[in-house]
């Protein structure tokens, strides 16, 4: 803009260019920027490219990229800097399409020629589309304007091959990038670990032999890939958190290196330095305390999960986000702490997150475990969100839990109308509810449907619900044909099956099978020894059990004992079997005898008065 120009705002106005300045740096208001707008049109300022460049990312920051292509249009002769702001205003608003089309209208009337900063813009919308066609001609044309050493830019490229399916083509731009930044290896690197590869640390060890060093995106991408991998993965991630202190990388900044590094040692099962890290943040932010909650969460700490959930708002002033209050509700669910339930529930409707898919789909399966059904009923019929798979799967679940088998079978088959796509968690959650209900025949052709008809792969869960509903009605040796028949090797959760089904019809030929294989498939889990050891009990059988007991001995094994919760005026206790620690034991147990005394007696006046009915 001609300094004249300037001038004569700052005469006509001089607070003009400042408010101006002030809007489009994200202080001002949107009243303000409009204000603003308007003395401009009135002052006859409105078609010069410096106001309409600051108007137009004025409007971008508050989300208007309309107004702010009403105010490109007002320019009278619009240079290459207000193109890429109008595409800069496109690309901020996830207007994709438009940065395209925009971008194709530049080169059609304008002579200018794009430079970096525009085909950044342009390759970016390209990634978000997934549009490889066109992304592969953005990167001829920057070779042909000589624009291969814009590290940006070549970075944007690489991403966009990444993120099309290329990754030889990202390789190739990589390695001809003549100055590379962290950034470069940045990408190179996490696509690595996405990709489950083992060049990550060669990788790493290249881009310090550049004189390039690790920043908070390389440790927020390398340590997820610690946690899974084996014994040295720990030893790896702790080296990484020395690094982490020795390099000062703050803890809790906009990278999630805190989180990442908490995530890291709770799946490693050391929950316990996780929250020392927890503890030591700086700047705690709600992504923190989601790892923490999470860690909880996946080492069974139920209740302690529960009782940071509850301490985030007060102790940081942090209000929980859709991902926290989607890591707690299993939490809720595995306590049956209803009441807290309810609360979390009224908590996502106050702050809107009653919309949210994946919220509502951990609402449902929280109420199921916690045996509302007329609650999780409501969630899944109310019409403000949309209904994916995992929805569909957990209220059939949830019925089928309930023993409503019929209406689960309903549910099932409206899913199929609505052309959802089935996949083998709906297979679970349909065949699950057919063998509660003993609904057999509708079982085995839902399965049948299933894999010859929706393409479905049967998975070892999917198998394992269809062994228990054969054996639920006793029908074991159709179970064993069905085994029989899989095309891979079943595993522990299938052969655990066949085994209830066989102690329970007392199939003991059957449940011995059962059990050596067992063994065979998990060789290390002591409950499959227990269970071995007890068959052979009942028959007397003890030197077998000896023996059985023994190879528990030499391999180290124990098994844990079962733990249950109850919720008891709000607040929920844990216990083991013959578990004697609460104050009242003596009290309960006397209770507990009395109610197994009454059901006996009550089972015992049922069989004689149906034995004196027939």
């Amino acid at each position: 803009m001609p300094c004249s120009a300037l001038a004569a705002i700052s005469a006509s106005s001089p607070s003009i260019l400042r408010v101006l300045r002030k809007v489009a740096a994200g202080t001002g208001s949107l009243r303000l920027a409009k204000k603003s707008h308007a003395r401009t049109v009135i002052l006859g300022f409105h078609h010069h490219p410096f106001i309409c460049s600051t108007l137009i990312s004025a409007y971008s920051l508050f989300g208007l990229p309309t107004l702010s292509y009403l105010v490109f249009f007002d320019c009278s002769a619009p240079n290459i800097f207000l193109w890429n702001s109008l595409l800069a205003s496109f690309s901020n608003n996830s207007c994709h399409c438009q940065v395209l089309s925009t971008f194709y209208n530049f080169r059609a009337v304008s002579s200018d020629s794009p430079d970096g900063y525009t085909l950044a813009i342009v390759a970016k919308a390209l990634i978000e589309l997934l549009d490889f066609r066109n992304g592969s001609a953005i990167h001829s044309f920057v070779k042909r304007l000589g624009l291969v050493s814009d590290t940006v830019l070549s970075n944007t490229i690489m991403d966009l091959y990444f993120k099309c399916g290329h990754p030889d083509d990202a390789r190739h731009v990589f390695d001809e990038i003549p100055v590379r930044s962290v950034a470069s290896w940045n990408s190179l690197i996490s696509e690595n670990v996405n990709l489950d590869g083992c060049k990550e640390w060669d990788l790493v060890r290249e881009m310090q032999l550049e004189g390039l060093k690790p920043d908070g995106f390389t440790i927020s991408a390398l340590l997820p890939l610690c946690a899974r991998a084996d014994s040295t993965g720990l030893m790896l991630g702790r080296q990484i958190h020395g690094y982490i202190v020795r390099q000062e990388l703050r803890l809790g900044s906009e990278l999630h290196v805190g989180s990442c590094l908490i995530s890291f040692y709770c799946k490693c099962g050391d929950v316990t330095i996780g929250k020392r890290v927890f503890e030591c943040e700086l700047r705690r932010n709600v992504f923190t305390w989601t790892a923490m909650i999470s860690g909880y969460v996946e080492s069974g700490g139920f209740n302690d999960a529960l009782r940071l959930f509850h301490s985030m708002n007060y102790v940081d002033g942090i209000i929980p986000s859709e991902v926290t209050i989607v890591t707690i509700l299993p939490a809720i669910g595995s306590l049956a702490a209803l009441d807290n339930g309810k609360q979390i529930h009224g908590f996502s409707f106050r702050h809107c997150l009653n919309a949210e898919t994946s919220v509502n789909n951990a609402l449902i399966d929280m109420y199921s475990k916690c045996g509302n059904l007329v609650s999780a009923r409501n969630v899944f019929y109310d019409e403000l969100w949309l209904k994916d798979a995992i929805s569909w799967s957990s209220i059939i679940s949830c019925y089928g839990i309930h023993g409503n088998g019929e209406e689960a079978l309903f549910l099932f088959k409206r899913m199929c109308s609505l052309g959802i796509k089935l996949d083998h968690i709906t297979g679970v959650a349909v065949l699950s509810a057919c063998g509660r209900a003993g609904l057999v025949k509708e079982g085995m052709v839902i399965y049948s449907s299933m894999v010859k008809n929706y393409g479905v792969i049967p998975s070892d869960e999917m198998c394992s619900c269809m062994v228990d509903m054969l054996g639920r009605v006793g029908q074991l040796e159709q179970a064993l044909d069905f085994i029989n028949s899989m095309q891979f090797e079943p595993g522990s959760s299938i052969w655990g099956a066949l085994s209830g089904a066989a102690t329970s019809h007392h199939n003991h030929e059957i449940q011995h099978l059962a059990s050596n294989f067992l063994i065979e498939t998990e060789p290390e889990n002591p409950s499959h020894y227990v269970s071995l050891s007890n068959f052979h009990a009942s028959f007397g059988r003890w030197d077998v059990v000896a023996e059985v007991r023994e190879r528990m001995m030499l391999k180290g094994l124990r098994k844990t004992p079962g733990i249950s919760w109850i919720d008891v005026n709000g607040k929920v206790y844990s216990f083991y079997v013959a578990d004697k620690s609460h104050l009242c034991s003596n009290m309960i147990y006397e209770v507990l005898d009395s109610l197994s005394y009454e059901m006996k007696e009550a089972t015992n006046f049922h069989n004689r008065t149906s034995d004196w009915i027939c």
